[in-house]
């Protein structure tokens, strides 16, 4: 399978739902956490290993233009389309239809998604379609979205009877642009008229996505982005020692674990996600749960430090539940419930279901097992091996908003 090298972002619209904000400056550029919105594409792009980027541009290019440049300070190559304010996004992707790889990603300026391209390539080739769009189930929706052959049929207007959107994110075949006419004025026409001869594939995410498409929406992704005092833990082995026995169900067994517990930030907001398998099997109580979690929150508050939630799976060991780890359901709660971006936060565990969980949820990880990993992992997971910076890391983190 080869990796996606080259992304293509539409930039050039007038983003006229968002009133005054935009009347001066383009849309990409409207600040979110400090930055351009824009410039949060780009870095979730570079840390997805993209080195090359396609900026379409159009209304007030030169203040995007000015900003990012050659793209040599993000360590990308940006390259500019430039076609006047007016022209709609077929048109726009017509033009550098021949100056594009054999298969790129394509995003909107104005969406976000905590994904991992990487696994979004994969379901690209095992799919073998033309187009694969990531979808985010909406009532009203603008897709048809067939759960056995995953194929999409796109829609240019929103209908009750369609409950999927499409957010961007997609992965395109450069062979599908070879029928792309510059008549296709608007991409969603073109989209409309391939997915008629089931070319278009889906991936649903459950993750969701934050958008600054119009003001509403824009004040909820601000208070999301500057929600970056969040960091995920995992419990036994990290905020406590592990039990000796296969599962702690009992409180006056549990250990503290004092000394990476001083080593997390003061005012630092936790969400714990935790395996207790011994609520399947029985050894372990729902009251005994709840006297153990007790106990820790008590110690952390001590330390102005708090936990704003323990995210429990019950469920078997055997059992592939999505809300068990490895698998990411309780990452993709949590952000939803508490408003914070995923692949701006860190998740501290200590054994490799904990590194796969996050892997799968896009979380950058913090890995202070004892268990000595290959090198194949280090480079697959990309986690970080710290067990006495993770307070330093925490504070530049907020510094510099990822």
């Amino acid at each position: 399978m080869s990796e996606i090298k080259q992304a293509v972002i539409f930039c050039g619209g007038l983003g006229t739902r968002l009133g005054n904000i935009t009347r001066d400056l383009p849309k990409p550029m409207v600040n979110v956490g400090g930055k351009p919105f824009l410039e949060h594409l780009i870095i979730q792009l570079k840390k997805n290993g993209i080195k090359e980027i396609f900026l379409l541009v159009g209304f007030k290019n030169e203040m995007i233009e000015n900003y990012f440049e050659n793209g040599k300070k993000f360590n990308v190559k940006i390259k500019y389309s430039y076609m006047p304010q007016e022209t709609k996004t077929g048109s726009r992707l017509y033009q550098i239809k021949y100056k594009v790889k054999s298969k790129f990603i394509l995003l909107y300026c104005d969406n976000y998604s905590s994904l991992n391209i990487h696994k979004l390539n994969a379901e690209f080739t095992k799919l073998k379609k033309s187009i694969l769009v990531t979808l985010v189930k909406k009532k009203n929706g603008n897709c048809k979205y067939d759960k056995i052959t995953r194929i999409v049929n796109y829609k240019k207007k929103r209908n009750i009877k369609n409950n999927f959107v499409e957010i961007g994110y997609m992965i395109v075949s450069k062979n599908i642009l070879k029928s792309l006419k510059y008549k296709d004025k608007e991409f969603s026409d073109f989209l409309c008229k391939i997915s008629k001869k089931k070319l278009v594939g889906g991936l649903v995410s459950k993750n969701g996505y934050v958008s600054i498409g119009d003001k509403k929406r824009l004040i909820l992704t601000r208070k999301i982005f500057s929600n970056n005092n969040t960091l995920l833990i995992d419990r036994d082995g990290v905020l406590n020692v592990p039990p000796i026995e296969r599962y702690l169900t009992n409180v006056k067994d549990l250990k503290i674990n004092k000394i990476l517990c001083s080593k997390l930030p003061k005012y630092s907001n936790l969400i714990c996600i935790t395996n207790q398998a011994g609520l399947s099997t029985k050894d372990l109580t729902f009251n005994n749960l709840i006297r153990i979690n007790l106990k820790i929150k008590n110690f952390l508050e001590k330390k102005k430090i708090f936990i704003k939630e323990f995210f429990v799976s019950h469920h078997h060991f055997k059992s592939n539940s999505f809300f068990r780890k490895p698998n990411p359901g309780f990452f993709y709660k949590a952000s939803n419930k508490y408003k914070f971006i995923l692949d701006k936060t860190f998740y501290i565990g200590d054994d490799k279901r904990d590194i796969e969980a996050a892997y799968n949820a896009n979380t950058h990880i913090i890995y202070i097992g004892k268990k000595k990993l290959t090198q194949k992992e280090k480079l697959k997971y990309k986690f970080i091996v710290l067990k006495n910076k993770i307070s330093k890391l925490y504070n530049e983190k907020i510094k510099n908003n990822f």
